[in-house]
């Protein structure tokens, strides 16, 4: 499968706790920490996104998922039980305060600046797109990286599609995702060079366009890089699992011979699209800052830890699915709803509203306009796809 957990060193998993970084229940006289990675720090990046989940953090989280509810290390404390997933995100400021990118995203949609997407340009764009995609083996990520691009642009700005300020705004933000380097080399000189250059570019093309709100910037490229990571997940999970493929086709082709149109919700579309954002969390690792202490059985942590939760932990936790690496979209069906844990898919719940809403969007319509079009099939490594007209 595309997300195999490997261990990413070899470690001895009974090696002793350094003293005080356990924290026992009450009355379980047991620690909850048992093993450690003594040798092995955890990595916390600065701000909750930009990861992509075969990064070696990705890995050593899901290493790490094996230790028990809690890691602590220093001020930081890692809650690996989904149970504290809910405690951090319903908290209403009374126990964490927000960090980084959370801090900004929560400002900016509290002051309901966040730029909405319109549906019928992203399918106008995609449709137009895919025209001109041909059967053959294509890159998926860069490939797919300028078509949201495209997509994303007018549908966020309201420029008009295929206009200059709108290709050059698209090929900016193609150079921010983590295919940058593959775009770089395929796409004509004057592309930016540096990620730097890329949010300076993006600036001043949003800014002769009218849009002087740093919002924009900031929603449009959050958009872009989730929504990238997540169609190229998908893509690449459909591509070894014909079956799948043909049961959304299936369900995008009734709808549309029944008069209905992609931004329609589509029940299967939107449990594969759960299912790949479960298999590539984004972001992997969200931080909050405890504004006063919080009781954990006997022990109490203290008011300035900073405390974190990982879907790229709980989202391989076998107790909450089982095969976790394996493809299933059926995990999202209404009938296995009641039955999953409050706090077992944090995909959405940690990102800014505007962002998450314009990621389904995005995948939704991607999606269908891809598979009403193409089959897709493996065509070996470097993130390769194999495409075929269909009938």
């Amino acid at each position: 499968m595309l997300t195999p957990a490997n261990d990413l060193q070899n470690l001895n998993p009974r090696a002793p706790l350094p003293e005080g970084h356990a924290l026992p229940l009450a009355g379980d006289g047991e620690s909850l920490v048992d093993t450690t990675l003594a040798n092995a720090p955890l990595p916390v990046p600065e701000t909750s996104g930009g990861l992509g989940w075969g990064d070696p953090l990705a890995r050593l989280l899901r290493d790490k998922a094996r230790l028990g509810p809690v890691f602590r290390q220093g001020k930081r404390v890692m809650l690996l039980d989904a149970r504290f997933n809910r405690l951090v995100l319903d908290d209403d400021g009374t126990q964490f305060a927000a960090l980084g990118a959370d801090r900004a995203a929560a400002a900016r949609d509290a002051a309901g600046q966040a730029p909405a997407v319109q549906e019928a340009v992203l399918g106008a764009v995609f449709h137009a797109e895919l025209a001109r995609w041909r059967a053959g083996t294509v890159r998926v990520q860069p490939a797919l990286a300028m078509m949201l691009a495209r997509a994303l642009v007018p549908a966020m700005t309201g420029l008009a599609a295929g206009s200059g300020a709108a290709e050059r705004l698209a090929g900016a933000l193609a150079t921010l995702d983590d295919g940058g380097s593959l775009l770089r080399r395929a796409m004509p000189r004057g592309l930016p060079s540096s990620a730097m250059g890329a949010r300076q570019a993006m600036a001043r093309g949003l800014a002769q366009a009218g849009h002087t709100d740093p919002a924009m910037l900031e929603t449009l490229q959050e958009c872009h890089a989730v929504g990238l990571r997540l169609l190229c997940t998908l893509a690449r999970h459909l591509a070894e699992t014909p079956d799948w493929q043909d049961t959304l086709r299936a369900e995008v082709r009734s709808a549309r011979a029944a008069g209905r149109t992609a931004p329609v919700p589509l029940e299967l579309v939107e449990m594969a699209t759960h299912e790949a954002w479960r298999l590539m969390p984004a972001p992997l690792l969200v931080e909050r800052r405890l504004v006063a202490p919080l009781p954990l059985g006997e022990h109490c942590l203290e008011a300035g830890a900073v405390v974190a939760i990982s879907p790229a932990a709980t989202h391989v936790d076998a107790a909450l699915w089982p095969e976790p690496a394996r493809f299933d979209p059926l995990r999202f069906s209404k009938a296995r709803l009641h039955d999953r844990p409050g706090g077992a898919w944090l995909a959405k719940a940690l990102l800014a509203p505007a962002v998450a809403q314009g990621v389904e969007l995005v995948a939704r319509q991607a999606v269908a306009h891809v598979l009403d079009r193409f089959a897709l099939a493996p065509a070996g490594e470097g993130g390769k796809v194999a495409l075929r007209l269909v009938d």
